[in-house]
């Protein structure tokens, strides 16, 4: 929208003078101060300007739209034995797929948003206290009389999930209604990451808001039961990521060779998405785009499937915040490679070193080594 004289003069001198009082900007402008009152209001609901203490928009954050939950991990010790307890280790983390993609983009020094909804209960306080550190978190809203998201799994001795229960009635709540209180924050976002906890409607309508705004976008799948939420149609999402089970589960396709892989990498594309990825386990992953090229990349000959937790949206990060550099396409594959590999090498749903020099560093040690075969 086009700005008159007396609106770019009061948008010049809140740049210099955020909190500047409304008589002095009057005085300033030479206008009543009733008159410059309806001029700031106008330059809010333009979008230049959010609210006291006049803060510009001019911030372009990635904001992540999905999954905030608690979770545990039981590590069985030795052989499980049904029916009787288990010696186990534990861990206890913030999680969540769009948390989890957040968490990371922070560490890699991204400005982020993260949308969300909570209970006020403890889990709800354990996931801000630990988020706020990498993301902001104002767009996590909560919801009395719901109980925040939780996650348990149990893993047996050789790295397997034998048993997995989800708490996460709550993200129902994360309708079109309220997605549309933060439409001013999202029209700023220079890309936006979903996960597949967001009801069906709403990535319907998120997309639709994408596309109409130039914003890219990236949709990540959380488990096969959510695969319900995924659109029929995927045209103006810019990278799919999902995993081989819930691919499986989503064509009634059985993934075994790479070929299958590949098979499957085409069925995704013909939804209408620019890039996808599925990953298998932990020891690869596949690549396809509307180009016809499709690839296979290997972590490594010496990956084993154990602690892949947390890897998708490690590469998610890692992919996105090579994107945003400008990086090319395979660059930006290799860089979220890495930061998936390493984040598999951890017990951590995101690896406390991650930082933005650690990983470039990373990136070039491993791409020495060519750690990373694409077939």
């Amino acid at each position: 929208m086009s700005l008159n004289e007396k609106e770019k003069k009061i948008l010049e001198i809140i740049r210099e003078n955020p909190f500047i009082a409304q008589q002095e900007l009057a005085d300033d402008i030479g206008l009543s101060r009733s008159a410059t009152a309806n001029l700031i209001s106008g330059l809010v609901k333009k979008d230049y300007l959010l609210g006291k203490a006049y803060v510009l928009t001019e911030e372009e954050p990635i904001i992540c739209i999905g999954g905030a939950n608690v979770d545990r991990r039981y590590l069985i010790k030795d052989t499980l034995i049904q029916g009787t307890s288990n010696n186990v280790h534990s861990r206890k983390n913030a999680g969540g797929v769009a948390r989890n993609v957040a968490e990371n983009l922070g560490r890699l020094e991204e400005k982020v948003k993260f949308f969300s909804v909570v209970g006020n209960d403890v889990e709800s306080t354990i996931i801000e206290k630990h988020s706020e550190h990498f993301m902001n978190i104002k767009a996590v809203d909560k919801i009395e009389g719901c109980a925040t998201g939780t996650f348990m799994e149990v893993i047996d001795s050789t790295g397997k999930m034998v048993l997995g229960l989800a708490e996460m009635d709550i993200f129902d709540k994360m309708t079109v209604e309220w997605i549309n209180k933060h439409l001013s924050v999202l029209k700023r976002a220079k890309y936006i990451i979903i996960d597949l906890n967001c009801p069906k409607e709403t990535i319907e309508f998120l997309n639709g808001f994408a596309i109409k705004h130039n914003i890219p976008v990236t949709l990540l799948t959380v488990s096969v039961q959510k695969l319900t939420n995924i659109p029929c149609f995927l045209g103006g999402i810019k990278v799919l990521i999902t995993k081989h089970n819930e691919t499986e589960a989503h064509f009634d396709m059985t993934i075994d060779t790479d070929e299958d892989l590949k098979e499957a990498v085409k069925k995704w594309l013909d939804k209408g998405p620019e890039n996808v990825f599925i990953s298998k386990g932990s020891t690869k992953i596949a690549f396809g785009n509307q180009k016809g090229e499709i690839s296979i990349f290997n972590y490594s000959s010496e990956q084993n499937d154990q602690y892949n937790w947390g890897m998708n949206e490690a590469f998610c990060a890692g992919l996105v915040h090579s994107y945003l550099q400008d990086k090319s396409i395979y660059e930006s594959i290799g860089v979220g490679l890495t930061n998936a590999f390493l984040t598999s090498q951890s017990l951590y749903v995101v690896r406390p070193n991650l930082s933005k020099n650690q990983l470039q560093s990373e990136y070039n040690g491993y791409l020495s080594k060519e750690k990373f075969i694409n077939k």
